[in-house]
């Protein structure tokens, strides 16, 4: 089975025993105040080195020295660095995997705030930095380029003196070298511009450089976009299918082919909203003009669609980055032929991109976290012992079924505890099962075949259409109570008379929409543009629906990951969706309905049906009760937080409950 995948292969001087890459990301870059990393960090790649990819890479490292402070990523151009460094790699190579890292200037892209660029010609989008950060565009010198060069090669024998196997010379996503790369980025006039060759020679200088800094016996690889995904100029895969060979005749072992670039049509760590494989086309058109082996990324998150790659010849190395996050043993499980047990990577972007993010622009770079595994970049405290409580098990009670409630049944029943997993409903999953009902969002349900499957592997005993009250848990006296009810909609109490009035108008709550599976009116209004309402809006467009979504505050979506947020906007957008922000109120009169907001009034006219999509209600009435009665009682999920900027959102939700019950 998958023996395509688990297929050695020669890299240069490399021999790797499969075809699986965890390729370099931010995500486990953990460091002290020099960007130094941390024991936190070896812990983390430890880990998913223990599953023994055929490859594994440090996440882009700083090889220039940045202006202003610093603090991510590795501090790759300083000499002290290699110590640290060094126990991070004895860490991985105790292990049969070969262990490298990204070098990186990340151009006007980057967070440095001085941004080196070949033209001085600004990213189509902002970076993402501190807010205090005020960035100053420089175009590169001849003699600047030179010593950029040499702060590559310095870099790489850094590298090399704390025992990596390869580096990887990152010139995609728009960073510097990409940047000289392209024709819309660089417009110079000397030998690092105009045609291809001479806007390649930056790079083809940084190769030669590097190879000779770190020597024969360590592998070197080039990171390149495949496409940049711009609608008018920029890199195009013919591009690379030019580029690929030069770099092969110039000594490269492998190409790692990408795609995209920040302000592009389509991003870079792509979501769910894109199809599974969303980049091997590029991959297999550069594999086709070189003989050195080419590796593919883009959401492959299935080892049966890896394995289905390398076979056909699309690439000889895939990529699975994100999913080596969600279950950091997936390797070992595609290895064993354990796909069910495989914890799946959602692509909702919301921990390992979006919580890096927004800790970026409050100055408190590093914090990644994951959707669906709560101990990611937590591996050195979070250690998991299975059947730790057994010799002293208690008695679980978790009153519904929905992640939270799958969660916290798992991790107690994991220690060996005695659980019971009650749900009022017939199935397992709770929202999950509306949510997934969304266009472009079914994957967001791959969560629950696996939380089944681990109910079932720990012994939980599990009562669905099971009601529970006050009687029920006396009966059952359980000695931990956990609380994982959820919650559910309200109408806005501002427009409970809207409610009175609206004669001859469907009104519908947003979860009887989907459990119903009710029909869309004709010109319907959704009232709250988070990231339910969104959601909805989008839902009932597909059918043809005129939507408008009045959202109180001035943002769309906001709890969203902003990739996901990106492309959820643009399919309403391109469905005529209008959304208006700001709105503090709701007239109905003879004319029909006029929405109030801070720039004025929009009539809507004859509106008929209307989806509650804003506030919700926490659903916790037998915790004050059970807690009464000196049950240790634990409140999770929607129950506990559904308002806050993180609440109601899968990562939290599933984080809590693991936090709450693995100190049980």
């Amino acid at each position: 089975m998958l023996t395509s995948l688990f297929s050695p292969l020669k890299i240069g001087p490399m021999e790797i025993a499969n075809r699986v890459m965890m390729p370099g990301m931010s995500a486990g870059q953990i460091l002290d105040e020099r960007a130094f990393p941390l024991p936190e960090m070896i812990a983390y790649f430890a880990e998913r080195a223990q599953a023994e990819p055929g490859l594994m890479a440090i996440g882009a490292t700083q090889v220039v020295p940045p202006s202003g402070p610093f603090r991510q990523p590795v501090a790759l151009f300083d000499p002290e660095v290699v110590e640290p460094l060094a126990r991070v790699v004895e860490g991985v190579k105790q292990y049969d995997t070969k262990f490298g890292l990204q070098l990186w200037d990340g151009g006007t892209q980057g967070a440095s705030r001085i941004q080196l660029s070949p033209s001085g010609i600004s990213a189509h989008a902002q970076p993402v930095g501190d807010v205090r950060t005020r960035f100053e565009l420089k175009a590169l010198s001849i003699d600047e380029i030179a010593e950029v060069v040499g702060h590559f090669a310095a870099a790489a024998g850094h590298a090399r003196q704390a025992g990596v196997d390869f580096v990887e010379i990152h010139a995609g996503h728009g960073y510097l070298i990409s940047a000289f790369l392209s024709s819309y980025f660089n417009r110079r006039e000397d030998r690092y511009g105009g045609s291809l060759d001479n806007r390649a020679h930056f790079l083809f200088e940084i190769l030669a450089a590097v190879r000779e800094a770190v020597g024969p016996q360590i592998g070197v690889g080039i990171k390149i976009n495949g496409d940049d995904f711009f609608a008018e100029g920029g890199w195009t895969i013919d591009d690379a299918v030019a580029l690929a060979p030069m770099l092969e005749a110039r000594g490269a072992d492998y190409l790692s082919v990408t795609a995209g670039v920040m302000g592009g049509t389509r991003l870079t760590v792509p979501p769910l909203y894109e199809k599974q494989g969303c980049f091997t086309d590029l991959a297999a058109a550069v594999r086709a003009v070189v003989s050195i082996p080419v590796a593919t990324i883009g959401r492959i998150k299935d080892p049966v669609m890896a394995d289905r790659l390398v076979a056909e010849g699309t690439a000889d190395i895939v990529c699975m980055g994100r999913p080596m996050i969600a279950d950091s043993q997936i390797v070992a499980k595609a290895r064993r032929g354990e796909l069910d047990d495989i914890r799946r990577c959602l692509a909702d972007c919301r921990g390992c991109l979006d919580h890096e993010m927004r800790s970026i622009k409050k100055g408190q770079p590093g914090q990644v976290s994951c959707v669906v595994n709560p101990r990611m970049q937590r591996e050195s405290v979070c250690v998991d012992i299975e059947g730790s409580a057994a010799s002293n098990p208690k008695t679980v009670l978790v009153v519904g079924a929905g992640l939270a409630g799958l969660e916290a049944a798992r991790r107690c029943a994991f220690s060996g505890h005695r659980v019971i997993l009650c749900e009022a409903r017939g199935r397992i999953g709770g929202q999950i099962n509306w949510a997934k009902m969304v266009p472009g969002r079914s994957e967001i349900g791959d969560m629950l075949p696996w939380y089944a499957r681990q109910i079932s592997k720990y012994g939980v005993d599990l009562r669905l259409n099971t009601c529970v009250d006050m009687t029920m848990i006396e009966a059952i006296a359980p000695d931990i109570l956990f609380i994982t009810t959820g919650s559910v909609p309200q109408v806005p109490q501002n427009l409970t008379d809207l409610v009175t009035a609206a004669e001859g108008i469907d009104l519908v709550l947003a979860d009887d929409l989907f459990e119903q599976v009710l029909p869309a009116g004709r010109n319907v209004l959704v009232i709250g543009g988070d990231q339910i309402g969104m959601q909805v809006a989008d839902y009932l467009s597909e059918s043809g629906a005129k939507v408008t979504v009045a959202e109180a505050q001035g943002h769309f979506a906001g709890k969203l990951a902003a990739n996901d947020r990106w492309y959820l906007t643009a399919r309403c957008i391109e469905k005529g969706v209008r959304r208006v922000k700001t709105v503090h109120d709701i007239r109905l009169d003879a004319a029909g309905l006029t929405l109030l907001s801070d720039v004025g009034e929009t009539a809507l006219g004859a509106i008929d049906q209307i989806v509650f999509a804003s506030e919700r209600h926490p659903l916790r009435d037998l915790a004050e009760g059970a807690r009464s009665r000196g049950i240790e009682t634990h409140v999770v999920g929607d129950a506990f937080d559904v308002n806050s900027e993180d609440g109601g959102m899968i990562f939290s939700t599933i984080a809590r409950a693991y936090d709450v019950a693995r100190r049980i």
